[in-house]
């Protein structure tokens, strides 16, 4: 197993992840436990609580008749997911400006710095969870808080997919950061506000130009 995961649970989590999102598995495929077991040579258990993280990302369904089964990323959900992220993740952020810690501030440079060195399309998508989420901590008591949390984690295989396909849009999205970072160091609120849904706006925009919508396939890169 790589260094960079901690458990095999999430070594699993990731090939499978991988898989789903490269198009290896298409919508409606089952998953088989122990065939996954095998074929990652480990046992049923760290298979079984990937499947489980499949399920929370969005990316499979659990049924008790017909297993697991991946599902399709489709253009309506991720529309609604953001369209609520639109709505709610900028006013978010704003209240979070006066709010955050420097130590908050200075985990969210680190994290913004370990993005723009990966070209890995999990790493980052996971990785920009955890940006937005840690520049937000300081309101993690109110309920819109735990509301944008969710919709960051349903949307994290979607950002995954758009950086399969495009590839090119990292440079854009990690100078957004950097602006997003910067309105937070001069507590600009409403800097940060607009930042934050001009960012949204466009990740959605590419995200859609990543899914066909008559299909539900991933689409191929051009070549």
């Amino acid at each position: 197993m790589p260094k960079a995961f901690k458990t095999i649970e999430q070594y699993v989590l990731s090939l499978l992840r991988n898989d789903i999102l490269s198009g290896k598995y298409q919508p409606g495929d089952k998953l088989r436990q122990d065939e996954v077991a095998r074929r990652f040579d480990v046992s049923t258990t760290p298979v079984r609580e990937a499947f489980r993280g499949l399920r929370s990302e969005g990316l499979v369904s659990i049924d008790a008749n017909k297993g697991v089964v991946v599902k399709g990323l489709t253009v309506k959900d991720v529309a609604e997911i953001y369209e609520l992220r639109i709505a709610l993740e900028p006013l978010l952020a704003k209240k979070a400006v006066s709010s955050i810690s420097p130590e908050a501030l200075q985990a969210a440079r680190a994290i913004h710095e370990e993005m723009c060195a990966s070209d890995d399309p999990h790493r980052w998508s996971s990785l920009n969870r955890e940006f937005h989420l840690r520049l937000m901590k300081s309101e993690e008591d109110s309920r819109l808080y735990d509301i944008v949390k969710n919709l960051l984690v349903v949307a994290e295989p979607y950002v995954s997919l758009s950086i399969f396909i495009h590839p090119q849009i990292l440079q854009a999205d990690n100078d957004e950061h950097g602006m997003i970072l910067d309105g937070y160091t001069k507590k600009n609120g409403k800097q940060v506000e607009k930042i934050v849904k001009q960012h949204l706006e466009q990740t959605l925009a590419a995200i859609q130009d990543s899914v066909d919508e008559e299909t539900l396939q991933l689409r191929t890169p051009a070549r």
